[in-house]
């Protein structure tokens, strides 16, 4: 996996992504996800939460982003990035 600088809770957030996804598709999940920041940020940079968000939000299909950004909004500093 690349190295990304994670910035205030990003690295929980991001892992709380995949933990939160059905145990079959944990490792599809972390692949796309590295992948979609790898094609928004160099593989040394540093991702903010707010960088983050917008990557799931953006990218997760509608049906389960609800759920997805409720599975993470307790950890997200800025209760605003949890808006849809």
């Amino acid at each position: 996996m690349p190295q990304f600088k994670f910035q205030e809770n990003a690295k929980a957030i991001f892992e709380k992504c995949i933990s939160s996804t059905p145990v079959l598709f944990r490792k599809q999940v972390k692949n796309g996800l590295v992948a979609l920041l790898l094609e928004h940020y160099d593989e040394d940079a540093e991702i903010t939460e707010a960088q983050l968000v917008e990557v799931i939000k953006e990218n997760t299909p509608a049906a389960f982003v609800g759920l997805g950004i409720k599975a993470i909004k307790p950890l997200i500093t800025d209760p605003d990035l949890a808006d849809l």
